[in-house]
């Protein structure tokens, strides 16, 4: 019998970002029922990557790919700029073989700047809508030339079709239609320790706002997204980051939730 069963709401899991070479991976694993493994590019070490995979496969949490942008200086969280596509998008295609390789994923999450480059807001016209002078030849057609003006959206649809993975991302952007069009799922993500626009996007990093940091406000959104979310995330490279993993597992377990998958 599930936790939700017992009492009468639903199971939440709780991912974590790891293997990017911070302190407290194992710690968190405590708390998390998943975990967004870095693939060694943006951060961390292939050779922490495999640790990683291999410690959560010991304690038996769920394991989702989490590829980044090959700019570490930036930690893989700044926008691609023109003439960036070709070796960012092959660093993307070459991680995610290399991870499988090692271990089959459960799921595929964008890390950083990927996430945010295809988990944009749809216009309400977006299946008709065409940033190109040629005109479509049907509204299928408008709709994926409209999606092809934005950096990684078929690169992260031809992955997950690939191999046949979901995608946990932001339900209320373009990671819902990148699923749909790859005919995976979508692992509705939600974000405990990150701020965001009232569009449902998430506030950059380095912007005021982008991080949230007082328990009342992390409480607060925990409880705000519950219902409408499979997964909770935190961040492994934040400073207090296992107070923020023990407070959230114990917001919503207080609230009645199950944490797990």
């Amino acid at each position: 019998m599930k936790i939700s069963q017992i009492v009468g709401r639903k199971t939440i899991d709780l991912n974590v970002d790891i293997g990017e070479g911070f302190p407290f991976d194992r710690e968190l694993l405590s708390f998390a029922s998943s975990a967004n493994i870095c693939c060694g590019i943006h951060a961390g070490s292939p050779e922490i990557t495999q640790e990683t995979i291999e410690l959560c496969l010991q304690q038996r949490v769920r394991i989702g790919a989490h590829p980044g942008y090959p700019d570490r200086e930036a930690m893989g969280r700044v926008p691609m700029k023109a003439g960036q596509e070709r070796e960012y998008l092959r660093s993307i295609f070459d991680q995610v073989t290399r991870f499988v390789e090692c271990t089959k994923p459960a799921y595929l999450k964008p890390h950083g700047a990927f996430y945010g480059d295809t988990g944009f807001v749809l216009p309400d016209n977006w299946q008709t809508a065409v940033r190109s002078k040629r005109p479509p030849s049907s509204a299928y057609e408008a709709g994926g030339l409209y999606l092809s003006q934005f950096p990684g959206v078929q690169s992260l649809v031809l992955l997950l079709r690939m191999h046949r993975l979901p995608l946990m991302g932001l339900h209320a952007t373009a990671h819902r239609e990148i699923a749909n069009r790859a005919g995976s799922s979508l692992i509705r993500e939600g974000f405990g320790d990150r701020g965001y626009f009232s569009n449902g996007t998430l506030i950059p990093r380095g912007q005021i706002g982008s991080m949230l940091t007082q328990d009342d406000d992390i409480c607060e959104q925990v409880l705000r997204l519950a219902p409408d979310v499979d997964s909770i995330c935190l961040h492994g490279d934040t400073p207090h980051c296992l107070e923020y993993a023990e407070l959230v597992f114990k917001t919503l377990t207080d609230a009645g939730y199950g944490v797990g998958v």
